[in-house]
């Protein structure tokens, strides 16, 4: 617990001295649009929620014009203990302001996703496809910096093949639509 308390004030305190140095002589802010923008999912140091967030490691959006950007993201968690395995996802998506309110930023959009869930044990692959219609909030924190989340209802189709098993019921296909992302924290940078 001390560990964690450590690591977010050594990350508030970094982030702040980064901020305060992004103004002008005069003291004013400069904040000016940006093409490019690298997410990093800070969730896991932000415990409010944590486990109903989808876990996307890094993202990178592409503004192709001055209010709407291209998007993907991905994520990779694998385990080497018994038992191993390997879960990634890849996104792709869009999105556009809906409105703009001086450091604020309000953005509908929409993400296609494909995902695997391998246990190497068990010789079982959980593939998921699916659409994510989202509502984000950003707060731009400088020129460079922003935090923002991302909650949204997602609509997937999942294919579960496990071929080891007597079950008949092993292998089998279903539809799931759950929220996803509720207290999802990302850290972005903006160049």
């Amino acid at each position: 617990m001390v560990r964690i308390i450590l690591i977010t004030q050594v990350l508030i305190l970094g982030i702040s001295t980064l901020l305060f140095s992004q103004a002008d002589q005069s003291g004013s802010e400069v904040v000016s649009s940006t093409k490019h923008h690298v997410g990093i999912n800070a969730s896991k140091f932000f415990v409010l929620f944590n486990e109903q967030v989808n876990n996307l490691d890094i993202s990178y959006r592409y503004a192709i014009t001055e209010t709407s950007r291209i998007r993907v993201a991905s994520s990779l968690d694998v385990s080497t203990e018994e038992g191993d395995f390997t879960n990634y996802e890849f996104r792709v998506g869009y999105d556009f302001n809906y409105k703009e309110i001086e450091k604020w930023r309000f953005y509908p959009g929409l993400d296609l996703t494909f995902g695997q869930g391998i246990l190497k044990s068990a010789d079982r692959v959980n593939t998921t496809i699916g659409l994510l219609p989202f509502f984000g909030i950003q707060c731009k924190l400088g020129k460079h910096f922003s935090l923002s989340t991302e909650p949204s209802l997602a609509l997937y189709g999942k294919i579960r093949m496990d071929p080891n098993s007597f079950d008949p019921d092993a292998n089998d296909r279903w539809m799931e639509l759950k929220f996803l992302n509720i207290g999802q924290v990302i850290v972005g940078f903006h160049f």
